[in-house]
């Protein structure tokens, strides 16, 4: 095994260490307000969804600590194992999206309405000040 994906997967393990155990719903929801989360509707309505699914709030929570531990550490690793870490993480992340993508969110009792929604769920970024 090459050196760099040793490292890698060094990362990977320590991740993994960051999101297991789970805490409790409650506060993964206290968390990801934290991280600052939007959603913004970009068709149909929104108020058909329950945005306090703990399959939601988990997926988010899962995503939100994935870009934090990316931020933090990808500056850190070295010039030769970014491509590994930037692919290895991207896949990461493109399979935590297709999880929250597949979550049926509908209330229970409109889950019969066929309604489209399409929505946008990104992370607020502090803007950094010019010098």
């Amino acid at each position: 095994m090459k050196k760099g994906k040793g490292n890698i997967l060094r990362l990977l393990e320590e991740f993994q260490r960051v999101i297991t155990p789970k805490p409790s719903t409650e506060q993964m929801y206290e968390e990801i307000r934290m991280m600052k989360f939007k959603i913004r509707p970009l068709q149909g309505d929104i108020t058909l969804l329950n945005l306090n699914d703990s399959q939601l709030i988990e997926a988010l929570w899962n995503l939100g600590k994935l870009d934090d531990f990316f931020h933090k550490e990808y500056k850190k690793v070295p010039q030769r194992e970014k491509q590994y870490f930037l692919d290895i993480f991207q896949n990461l992340s493109q399979r935590l999206q297709n999880n929250l993508n597949a979550l049926r969110l509908k209330k229970e009792k409109l889950q019969d309405r066929k309604a489209i929604l399409e929505m946008e769920i990104f992370k607020e970024e502090p803007l950094k000040k010019s010098n």
